[in-house]
C-alpha cells in the first residue's frame, strides 16, 4: 500500500469513528434530556408526595379533633345518665318513703275511725239502755 492510500485509509478511518463520535454525542445530548425530563418528573412527583402527605397529616388532625369532640361527649353523656339514675333512686326512695307515710296515715286514720265507731255505738247504746 502506498502512503495516499494509507492515508485514504486513515481519512475513512477518522471519518467512521467522527460519524461514531457524532451518533454518540447525539444519544448522549437526547439520554441527557430524557435524563432531565426523568428527573423533572421525579421531582413532581416528590413535591406531590409532600403535599399528599401534608394533606393526610391535616385529615389526621382533623379526625383526631372529631375523635376527641365524640369521646368528650360519649363521657358527658355518661355521665348526664349517671346523674339521671341518682336522681331517679332519690326520688324512688321519697316515692318509698312518701307511700309508707300515705300507708301509716291511713292505718292510723282506719284506727281513729274504728275507734270513733266503737264509741258511738257505746254512746248510742248508753242512750239506748238510759231512756
Amino acid at each position: 500500500m502506498t502512503e495516499s492510500s494509507s492515508n485514504y485509509a486513515s481519512e475513512i478511518e477518522l471519518s467512521k469513528q467522527i460519524d461514531d463520535l457524532i451518533k454518540q454525542h447525539s444519544g448522549f445530548k437526547h439520554l441527557q434530556i430524557k435524563f432531565n425530563e426523568e428527573n423533572e418528573k421525579c421531582v413532581n412527583l416528590e413535591k406531590k408526595n409532600s403535599l399528599l402527605e401534608n394533606e393526610l397529616k391535616e385529615t389526621d388532625k382533623k379526625i383526631d379533633k372529631i375523635k376527641l369532640d365524640y369521646e368528650n361527649e360519649i363521657k358527658e353523656l355518661k355521665q348526664n345518665i349517671q346523674q339521671l339514675k341518682s336522681e331517679n333512686g332519690q326520688k324512688d326512695e321519697k316515692i318509698n318513703s312518701l307511700e309508707e307515710k300515705i300507708k301509716k296515715a291511713n292505718d292510723l286514720s282506719e284506727k281513729k275511725f274504728v275507734d270513733l265507731t266503737i264509741k258511738l255505738n257505746n254512746s248510742i247504746f248508753e242512750y239506748v239502755v238510759s231512756s
